[in-house]
């Protein structure tokens, strides 16, 4: 499966900007509460799966091909 990969250090600054952070157990959480953020198709992420935010709205997307795929056709499609 083809993904698409950030730096690390990027990903917990956006991660950081959104005031969200990273669980023991590597998950994105909220930074507050600690709730675990869940992508645009309801599964919880680890931050080796979080591939970005929409913004504005704070849907999170995983940074697998198909994920992006279905995101951009979702979300993005209508405005491009």
């Amino acid at each position: 499966m083809t993904s698409i990969t950030f730096a690390q250090n990027l990903k917990e600054y956006i991660l950081k900007v959104f005031d969200k952070t990273v669980d023991s157990d590597g998950f994105v959480t909220e930074k507050n509460s600690g709730y675990r953020v869940l992508s645009h198709d309801g599964q919880e992420m680890t931050l080796g799966e979080f591939g970005g935010i929409k913004k504005g709205s704070e849907i999170f997307v995983r940074d697998d091909i198909a994920s992006l795929i279905t995101f951009y056709d979702k979300y993005l499609k209508k405005s491009a």
